[in-house]
């Protein structure tokens, strides 16, 4: 979404990005969970809220509604909701899980409403189990990955890359190929919610460079298989040339010609709705749920609250730009780092 000079809510470029955060209960406990998710939390957002907001999305410019937890297939509403989701046009919708609940009841589920699906995979069986707290977690992620596949439901899986496997990454793209996945999303370990009890443990901007040599090798191997990768990082290059791409808009200077925007809605377990980021601080908030619909808080939100979330990204845009030397930089996880400590 995006409101434009005149000023209307219109998002006339590119599709925008709502990411619903179901609920913050989980069936494993994973040392880099970002949301601090676990099997005793027990807050989840009402199902009608979850559904208004998805008929609110295609109005607001939404290109793409992922859902999250916590573990959405723990969520009780979630057949609610994705029958909802299908419904709507517009939109694709996205599932994002650890694939260890998955079986021929889900598998039916996502194949009749066309959900895709992303399942994290870290590495192999013995690192992704230590890492996610469960043994078992990896054969029961890939029988999950196996149902889905062979039903025809649209698979991708998600590594989150530290120093610890970083060296695992061609084993990872051969096991996604065998598994019959074709694409595979890469997130360099960030300093948020439990991430931060490990944070010896991420890239420094010298193996940051090393991940995106080895992604470019990788993708150039495997694309006769047909299998694609992904960063979630934006690159240092596109950030200098559009600054839009770090929340920086320029107005008539930007290419989108905006000056003020958000690309993504966060919507939180407890009704909470943020710019961009589910770990941004809640005082950047357009606000909640339980308050208004989701049309009402970014109206609200543009008149009064943009102007304190623009400054956050401009100050820290300043800050990080002139110094950083990696070809790739994960913008919206530092932003929301530096969002606890700065300034209001």
């Amino acid at each position: 979404m995006s409101v434009r000079l005149d000023p209307v809510l219109s998002l006339p470029h590119q599709p925008g990005v709502m990411l619903i955060h179901l609920l913050n209960r989980c069936n494993l406990l994973c040392q880099h969970c970002y949301v601090d998710a676990a099997p005793w939390r027990n807050t989840s957002l009402p199902p009608e809220l979850a559904i208004r907001s998805i008929r609110e999305a295609e109005a607001l410019g939404i290109g793409a509604v992922y859902l999250s937890g916590g573990e959405p297939f723990l969520y009780p509403g979630l057949p609610e909701v994705l029958a909802c989701a299908s419904g709507e046009k517009g939109f694709e919708v996205y599932i994002c899980t650890n694939g260890t609940l998955i079986g021929t009841t889900e598998t039916a589920l996502l194949k009749d409403t066309g959900a895709k699906v992303q399942v994290s995979i870290d590495g192999p069986e013995a690192y992704h189990d230590e890492v996610r707290g469960l043994t078992g977690a990896f054969r029961r992620a890939g029988w999950g990955i196996q149902q889905m596949v062979a039903a025809g439901v649209p698979v991708a899986v998600v590594s989150t890359i530290c120093q610890d496997n970083l060296a695992s990454l061609p084993w990872l793209a051969e096991w996604v190929v065998g598994m019959g996945v074709h694409r595979v999303i890469l997130q360099p370990l960030l300093q948020l919610g439990r991430a931060v009890e490990i944070k010896e443990r991420k890239l420094s901007e010298e193996q940051l460079c090393d991940l995106f040599l080895q992604l470019s090798d990788l993708a150039h191997t495997y694309r006769p298989q047909g299998l694609r990768f992904g960063l979630a990082c934006r690159t240092r290059r596109l950030l200098a040339d559009h600054p839009c791409a770090a929340y920086v808009c320029k107005g008539t200077g930007c290419h989108r010609k905006v000056a003020r925007e958000i690309k993504k809605l966060v919507v939180r377990e407890d009704g909470t709705v943020l710019p961009e980021s589910p770990t941004l601080d809640d005082r950047f908030a357009l606000g909640s749920l339980h308050e208004g619909t989701l049309t009402d808080l970014a109206a609200r939100y543009f008149a009064n609250g943009y102007a304190q979330f623009d400054r956050l990204c401009r100050t820290v845009y300043e800050e990080v730009m002139p110094t950083w030397t990696s070809p790739i930089i994960p913008w919206t996880e530092i932003l929301s780092e530096r969002s606890w400590l700065f300034d209001t």
